[in-house]
């Protein structure tokens, strides 16, 4: 079974064995969400964002209640730039699974390009009072502050 966008540089829709598991039941949906986020994993690797992205659509379409495949879906979008979309997907991943710490770090991401320090700021709190030691979220929340605090002082960040 090939998944309709989501498919390898060369056309091989069937990855290499040693990356990707073949599927035994073609019907299975599970088996088939789990090889398009693997296919998707691989891309991110390769840099193919839009590729990654197309594959993580293809499994939320199976899963529509998967956070995981959100967060996935919303790194790929920041990385095109598409920070709308990534903001979507964050919130969306939030709504899902709002015990973790991945989708606030990841709609903190999307504000903090948005220029909305404040917000931003207010989301990595929120993530931190998830995960108190998390060292990356800890240094996202000083990055808004200090953008928060530049666009006090000098008007832009």
């Amino acid at each position: 079974m090939t998944a309709r966008g989501c498919a390898f540089p060369d056309g091989d829709a069937a990855a290499p064995a040693a990356v990707l598991l073949r599927m035994e039941d073609e019907h299975d949906e599970n088996n088939t969400k789990a090889q398009l986020k693997l296919r998707g994993d691989v891309a991110v690797k390769r840099k193919d964002y839009r590729g990654a992205a197309m594959c993580y659509t293809e499994a939320i379409e199976l899963d529509p209640i998967d956070a995981k495949l959100y967060s996935n879906r919303s790194f790929c979008h920041m990385q095109m730039t598409e920070v709308d979309m990534a903001l979507f997907d964050a919130n969306a991943c939030i709504e899902l699974l709002p015990g973790w710490i991945k989708g606030y770090y990841r709609k903190g991401v999307a504000l903090m390009f948005l220029k909305e320090y404040k917000e931003a700021c207010d989301v990595f709190t929120a993530g931190l009072k998830l995960s108190p030691g998390n060292s990356e979220m800890k240094e996202a929340q000083r990055e808004a502050v200090d953008a928060m605090e530049r666009t006090a002082r000098f008007g832009k960040a």
